[in-house]
């Protein structure tokens, strides 16, 4: 069924951005602390397939913890063509929370 295609397809891309958002989780602060234009772009293949991850600081909240969010560019199809984001605060002590 070609639904199953598109399954199988958001489970190979949230398991890459979920290795990649832990990955970023580990950034200091300051890393995290730019605008999206400033952050490199990080390139990984998905079955064979190029996915390009944008990290990007959402919003910076009043006690200045960060909102960080990690986008995927893809060509592999997916339901509607949403891809599956990351998301996750970062205190200025480098912890993170969800």
């Amino acid at each position: 069924m070609f639904l199953d295609r598109y399954r199988l397809h958001w489970r190979l891309l949230r398991a890459g951005i979920n290795r990649v958002g832990a990955e970023v989780e580990q950034w200091s602060y300051e890393q995290l602390d730019r605008d999206a234009e400033d952050q490199p772009p990080i390139e990984r293949q998905v079955e064979a397939v190029p996915v390009v991850l944008q990290v990007d600081r959402c919003d910076r909240l009043q006690n200045q913890n960060l909102c960080i969010c990690i986008n995927a560019k893809s060509k592999l199809l997916t339901w509607f063509g949403i891809k599956p984001p990351y998301r996750f605060f970062k205190r200025r002590d480098g912890s993170v929370y969800y």
